[in-house]
């Protein structure tokens, strides 16, 4: 491997056309979610770019976010959009783009960077570390009339009620973004702080690609006939469509409500007539489903999860409140 001796910078004013073009040789995303990052995303982030005299040879996108870390709010990058262009690779640019990412951030004061690794083995050789694992669920719908006779009975007799966020007011998404940070705080000791502006990011995400983003309530009969019912939020997620497949990225299940938000899900991808479900979950939210409904199969899969570099501190320390205790969804 030979050392890379071209420049590397940090690019404010962002050769947007260059990096699109690189965005769309490295990665196989949809046009709709490439148009929607570079119109809205790339104005919020950092992007280092590597250069050979003019030429854009290589990037990484550092995404900011808040997160919260045993209550104190850090501000840290999500680490995207690690790409080399095809005749330059195997060159050492990548290494020292990411050597540059964390001597930066480091100078910056941020405590650590996270990713979802492509090669778990090459980023462990950076010094990143798995702080959290996915799994895939993967549905298929072999017996409709039976699937959705069952999954309409579940909803039913767990009162569930589902809603599309979009349609709240400011005030009341504000409320909820505050509801799931009091319901993260009690499972986790790190997560991304949610507000307004993260839930109108995650909508018009997901929008793009012809999906929306929900928020599963439970309605529970007051014992006093003059109040009306009491609703519980035991939940939120998002999702994507793609011909008759729904992919839920974001699936946030609150206090050991897995089983029920699962339910949601499924009872919606019914309805939008999906005969193929494909969602993304926390390692730990996979348990009892084997035979949740009838007239479904199942398959279940590792996935990426999520890696982290500490850069200041004891890192032993860092990781030991970050492993098996960390929740990061699908993020941009």
């Amino acid at each position: 491997m030979d050392d890379y001796t071209g420049d590397i910078l940090f690019t404010y004013n962002k050769d947007l056309d260059a990096l699109r073009q690189l965005w769309d040789e490295a990665f196989d995303d949809p046009e709709e979610f490439s148009d929607y990052y570079f119109s809205d995303v790339c104005k919020n982030n950092k992007i280092l770019s590597a250069y050979i005299a003019d030429r854009l040879v290589g990037m990484i996108h550092l995404n900011p976010y808040n997160m919260l870390v045993n209550g104190q709010e850090k501000k840290s990058y999500y680490v995207v959009g690690v790409a080399v262009t095809l005749d330059m690779r195997e060159k050492g640019i990548m290494k020292a783009m990411m050597k540059k990412v964390s001597e930066d951030a480091k100078h910056e004061g941020v405590d650590f960077l996270f990713l979802m690794p492509a090669l778990e083995d090459y980023y462990n050789n950076l010094g990143y570390k798995k702080i959290y694992s996915t799994k895939s669920m993967d549905f298929t719908i072999t017996e409709p009339e039976d699937f959705e006779r069952d999954v309409s009975d579940c909803y039913a007799s767990l009162m569930l009620c589902t809603e599309h966020i979009d349609g709240l007011d400011e005030e009341t998404m504000e409320s909820v973004a505050d509801i799931i940070n009091e319901k993260l705080e009690l499972n986790y000791n790190v997560y991304c702080k949610r507000d307004k502006a993260y839930l109108l990011n995650m909508i018009e995400e997901h929008k793009c690609q012809c999906g929306n983003v929900c928020m599963v309530t439970e309605h529970m009969m007051s014992e006093c006939e003059d109040e009306s019912e009491d609703m519980d939020l035991i939940g939120l997620f998002s999702y994507d469509l793609y011909d008759d497949t729904m992919y839920v990225e974001r699936f946030e299940s609150f206090v050991d409500n897995s089983m029920a938000l699962m339910i949601s899900v499924l009872k919606l991808a019914n309805e939008l007539s999906c005969s193929r479900c494909i969602i993304t979950v926390s390692a730990g939210d996979v348990d009892g489903y084997e035979h949740i409904l009838e007239g479904i199969e199942l398959d279940i899969t590792e996935e990426k999860g999520i890696m982290a570099q500490i850069l200041i501190g004891d890192e032993e320390k860092y990781l030991d409140i970050m492993i098996d205790n960390t929740f990061i969804d699908e993020i941009v």
